[in-house]
């Protein structure tokens, strides 16, 4: 309880905490976009395959917030004085999260694989357990293809793996 008095004593410590989350997430969304509107822009005339483009894009986000994320962590004094113990339970703390997050990883590992072999790509019709659609997106943890009624159906990708695509029409 301590702990949380001292956070909210020290105001300049959470005053420049939480400009880094607010700076962090603002950058991220900004970035993410204009990432999106140069993919958009260079490949429009040209037909390249955008799914590495797509990967490359969400990779850079993320890194934007792990960053951010981290050095906003660090000005807080509670992750300095609790570093020893934070550190004495990390090894705990990984054998929960590995048990915990098998799920994530599981989808991460398929996202990477599928990203890297393309199966299909973006703008490729695809049956999956009896839906068919145009892929829209694909990322680390799915791919989201939409039907003929523009409905969007999300497909988790440890799940593409494990079953058989139908592919229709591969884009060139």
């Amino acid at each position: 309880m301590e702990e949380i008095k001292k956070i909210f004593e020290n105001t300049e410590s959470l005053i420049i905490f939480l400009t880094i989350i607010g700076l962090t997430i603002l950058f991220a969304k900004l970035l993410g976009k204009y990432l999106q509107r140069l993919i958009t822009e260079k490949t429009k005339d040209h037909q390249v395959d955008i799914t590495s483009f797509i990967f490359l894009k969400h990779m850079i986000v993320a890194i934007v917030y792990f960053l951010g994320f981290g050095w906003a962590l660090l000005t807080m004094p509670i992750t300095q004085t609790f570093a020893h113990s934070l550190l004495a339970g990390a090894g705990a703390t990984t054998l929960i999260l590995g048990f915990a997050s098998q799920q994530i990883f599981s989808n991460l590992f398929s996202g990477i694989f599928i990203v890297l072999t393309r199966p299909f790509m973006i703008n490729d019709i695809i049956e999956f357990q009896g839906s068919k659609g145009k892929v829209i997106e694909i990322s680390l943890n799915s791919t989201i293809i939409q039907d003929e009624n523009g409905d969007e159906i999300i497909i988790p990708s440890s799940t593409i793996l494990s079953d058989k695509i139908k592919i229709f029409n591969r884009q060139k």
